[in-house]
């Protein structure tokens, strides 16, 4: 069988399958058949196939109730039940599951085994690993593979009637204790061959008399008659690797992904009360003294002004990682049974992510930008929310770069702070640009925090005439006054009048950046940080497209 040919044909579930909190029974299982019935079948049939799935898998009654984590939601019965419905959505010829009735009651056990017997019975196999079943559940199944420990098979065959035939196959051997009255079979068999608790003495080979029994005989003689009769039209194949195009993955994955956004309140939400905070705390220093009137307002406003960048800019990267962790994982999942590929799950990472980017950098320049007094001009106020915006992205994306590229978010924490670290030293304020040494410059050209604070300073302060006094020795001072009065050079401080001293906002900025900061460098501080959110989109890309790591 060809191998993505019998990836969609079948389905698989995992012992602990997860699904997404956010979601819905109904829209979960809904997703699975959007994408896993062939794109052909209209949507109404889809629905309608859901619905049958429901009713069989008893889910139907609580279709629309969130599936939840473990703070509240599903059982973890139910959520069994909805993976199994996951896969079933599929129209599979053969469904697998790894030990479905594993950390369940005897009544929630009950309702999964009758969930799968209804399954069987609709001409779907179901082939299940189990561990410690019960009688009634043993006794569900119709067939048994029983192995020994490095894999050999002891008994393969049709179980019978409450296990008759395995009991009858084992008791054949003298070695084989007989079953007591009410003995569970499946306890039996295990103590019988030596691999329970209490396993046997003697050493009697199982496996080794399997191979030369009649049981086996019969075995081969079926498979080869079945390979004898197969014909090469027989074999299930498809066209396409997937069952929808990659338009319909994108739109699908991206609803589903927006649905996950919008009942996510304390990822969206908290970046929306940190961007408000954060501007209030900041801004309310400058309530009562909205316009800078020497070095030390001018010092005070760009060190606030860096401090909330890198605030938001660590909160966006920090807040993004155990999001995207948790629906990455989802995508493995996804992948494997071939609903979508990584191109879908990355474009819809990247449109689900920027209305929320939008808001908070809206709610933040709104709060901040007239608290602290900057100019009422709609040019200016657009380039800040432009800044602070591609801001945001940049740090956003930069963190969903680092979680598709590494195992957990402990890691990609730890190279975010390195990034972020790097950035917040080499961004031109804690070390002026000019005082930069050789050996680090690389850094300040590199790392994104510099562009976002020089379109920052140099569009709020262009044309920006506000008298500003110059501190005694600074370049300010120096450059000011040897324009101004430069006969006064070597004077002390005492005998230089404020006139001689004084310059405006726009030159303060020019001469604290060792002219490195000017107004004319906006189009390629806006460039580069677009640059470095392609970038950031391809790491991710990357990472989605070669990582796997809850492959076994």
């Amino acid at each position: 069988q060809e191998p993505n040919s019998f990836r969609r044909m079948t389905g698989y579930v995992e012992q602990f399958d997860t699904q997404s909190p956010q979601l819905t029974v109904r829209e979960t299982v809904e997703f699975s058949a959007k994408m896993r019935l062939d794109e052909s079948i209209p949507l109404e049939t889809k629905l309608k196939f859901v619905d049958q799935v429901l009713k069989i898998i008893e889910l139907d009654d609580i279709a629309n109730f969130l599936v939840g984590d473990d703070t509240g939601g599903l059982s973890f019965e139910q959520k069994k039940r909805l993976s199994i419905a996951v896969e079933l959505a599929s129209n599979p010829s053969c469904i697998f599951l790894d030990e479905p009735t594993s950390g369940l009651d005897a009544r929630a056990a009950s309702i999964v085994m009758r969930s799968l017997r209804r399954i069987a019975d609709s001409g779907i196999a179901v082939v299940a690993t189990i561990h410690q079943p019960s009688v009634a559940i043993f006794n569900s199944f119709d067939s048994l593979l029983l192995l020994k420990r490095g894999g050999e098979t002891v008994f393969f065959g049709d179980l019978g009637k409450e296990s008759y035939n395995l009991i009858d196959y084992l008791e054949s051997y003298s070695s084989t204790t007989p079953i007591k009255g009410g003995e569970n079979p499946a306890t039996w068999m295990l103590t019988a061959i030596g691999a329970g608790s209490a396993g046997s003495d003697d050493q009697f080979d199982y496996a080794h008399a399997y191979s030369r029994s009649p049981l086996k005989t019969d075995c081969v003689e079926k498979i080869d008659a079945m390979v004898a009769t197969s014909k090469e039209e027989d074999k299930i194949t498809f066209v396409t690797k997937y069952a929808v195009s990659t338009k319909t993955q994108s739109v699908e994955v991206y609803k589903r992904l927006s649905k996950v956004y919008w009942r996510c309140p304390g990822y969206n939400r908290v970046r929306l009360i940190v961007s408000g905070i954060v501007a209030l705390l900041f801004g309310s220093v400058f309530a009562a003294q909205r316009v800078p009137q020497n070095e030390g307002d001018m010092n005070s406003r760009i060190t606030s002004i860096y401090i909330t960048v890198l605030f938001l800019g660590v909160n966006a990267m920090n807040t993004v990682l155990p999001v995207f962790e948790m629906e990455r994982n989802m995508f493995y999942r996804h992948k494997a049974s071939l609903m979508y590929d990584f191109r879908a799950i990355l474009l819809a990472f990247t449109l689900v992510e920027i209305p929320f980017i939008c808001l908070a950098s809206l709610v933040f320049t709104l709060l901040w930008y007239f608290t602290v007094g900057f100019a009422v001009e709609a040019g200016k106020f657009f380039l800040y929310l432009l800044f602070v915006t591609l801001s945001l992205g940049t740090f956003t994306f930069l963190g969903q770069g680092f979680m598709a590229v590494f195992r957990d978010s402990q890691t990609a924490q730890g190279f975010g702070s390195l990034l972020i670290g790097m950035s917040s030293i080499f961004g031109g304020i804690l070390i002026r640009p000019q005082d930069i040494n050789n050996f680090w410059i690389w850094a300040y050209w590199t790392f994104p925090l510099h562009y976002v604070l020089e379109g920052l300073m140099t569009s709020q302060f262009k044309d920006d005439n506000t008298p500003i006094i110059a501190s005694y020795g600074s370049p300010f001072y120096v450059a000011t006054l040897n324009a101004t009065c430069p006969d006064l050079l070597n004077a002390p401080d005492g005998d230089v009048p404020n006139e001689c001293i004084t310059g405006t906002a726009e030159d303060w900025i020019y001469v604290t950046f060792g002219g490195m900061w000017i107004p004319e460098h906006i189009p390629y501080c806006i460039g580069y940080l677009f640059g470095a959110i392609v970038v950031a989109k391809l790491i991710a890309w990357y990472g989605l497209r070669t990582k796997n790591y809850l492959a076994k």
